[in-house]
């Protein structure tokens, strides 16, 4: 009995996605394949993924890990495409609970899944993006050691720390990308440039300098053309900015830099106050700064056959005509579930075919939408 208390005591309070193992079923329903085909892939392409036991036949078993290098293969072979050119999304409502971080970081395990490369920018000093993807910006490197967490799970920079050899007012030491990127799902997973309390240091830095809302878009572009030492952007197709539910500085920038503006809206909660902010806010950056990313408006949490969401996802409609996704994201328990057990849901084995499926098919209208406007210019 002591020995199972024990080990129950020193269990890791962490979620280490190295050692979540998957089924070839789960595996290849995230390329849509069957398990015989992608068998084929590996064995033609040199693929070594582990056998476990079980009863008389060994099974394989993979990693997240061995799934997205599967993924990255996949669009090395040509299996999968690219985009036109890099694009970069930000998630937006000025009201927190919408799903926002959720969204994105399901949307970029999607995008990578398809092949493409992504980067997460957690833009919100409260850190959730970095926290869903394993990595709390509140713990310091004592309480890693004292909770038994890899010393690597140590969120020691963010976007500032990047983008500071740009601006007069360095809040922040500079780093390196490199020093800055965590890899929760290894080198083909999405990447993430996580966050801290601190990062509210940079809006004050962005307030000091001129064209204080269009510094991240000035950072991207010379990040891409080799501008900025220790910071290569052009390796991702794709940067997600998840954001705060405020009009932030940080927020403002990343809008400013982005090509699409996310924008989860719960229709089980739903606020026509907020979403008119929203709709003007939106319409007074186009006139201050003339320009207007494109607005992919998410309807989440909701069920059918209730005439108030009904009613609710025609005003959204109504306020957003053509820019509202005709899939939905419906109300799941396994969202809360998923969340609880710390896996984002696209990964969480335990999740219904339904609720996968939905989620998908959203994500695979906003893979759409990324592919039509980069091939428009």
């Amino acid at each position: 009995m002591n020995d199972v208390n024990d080990q129950s005591t020193q269990a890791p309070s962490y979620v280490n996605f190295g050692e979540i193992f998957y089924s070839p079923q789960f595996a290849a329903g995230c390329f849509n394949l069957t398990t015989r085909r992608l068998k084929d892939i590996e064995e033609q392409h040199g693929i070594n993924i582990r056998r476990v036991a079980r009863g008389n036949v060994p099974t394989r078993s993979y990693t997240s890990s061995d799934i997205f290098d599967i993924a990255a293969l996949r669009r090395s072979l040509g299996q999968s495409k690219g985009i036109a050119r890099q694009f970069v999304i930000a998630t937006f409502v000025q009201k927190g609970g919408t799903g926002k971080t959720t969204e994105a970081v399901n949307l970029s395990l999607f995008l990578q899944l398809a092949g493409l490369k992504v980067l997460i920018i957690d833009n919100d000093p409260q850190g959730d993006t970095s926290s869903m993807l394993g990595f709390d910006p509140d713990l310091g490197p004592e309480d890693l050691e004292d909770m038994q967490i890899p010393a690597d799970r140590l969120v020691d920079g963010h976007v500032g720390n990047v983008i500071s050899p740009l601006l007069r007012m360095r809040a922040f030491d500079t780093k390196q990308l490199s020093d800055v990127i965590k890899k929760p799902f290894g080198e083909n997973g999405p990447h993430l440039l996580p966050a801290d309390s601190s990062l509210e240091d940079l809006g004050v830095a962005l307030d000091a300098a001129d064209n204080s809302d269009m510094w991240y878009a000035t950072w991207i572009e010379a990040a891409n053309s080799g501008r900025v030492p220790g910071c290569d952007l052009s390796v991702y197709d794709v940067i997600i900015f998840d954001n705060a539910p405020s009009g932030s500085r940080l927020t403002k920038n990343s809008v400013a830099a982005s090509d699409l503006l996310l924008c989860p809206v719960r229709m089980d909660k739903f606020s026509f106050r907020a979403l008119l902010r929203l709709h003007e806010w939106c319409a007074r950056f186009a006139q201050a700064y003339r320009r207007a990313p494109a607005i992919t408006a998410v309807p989440t949490m909701f069920i059918r056959n209730r005439s108030r969401l009904e009613s609710n996802l025609a005003m959204l409609n109504d306020m957003f005509p053509g820019q509202v996704t005709d899939q939905r994201i419906y109300y799941s328990e396994d969202y809360s579930k998923a969340m609880e057990e710390g896996v984002p849901l696209l990964l969480w084995k335990s999740a219904g075919n339904k609720t996968v499926d939905t989620a998908r098919a959203v994500y695979g209208e906003i893979l759409s939408k990324i592919r039509t406007l980069t091939k428009s210019e």
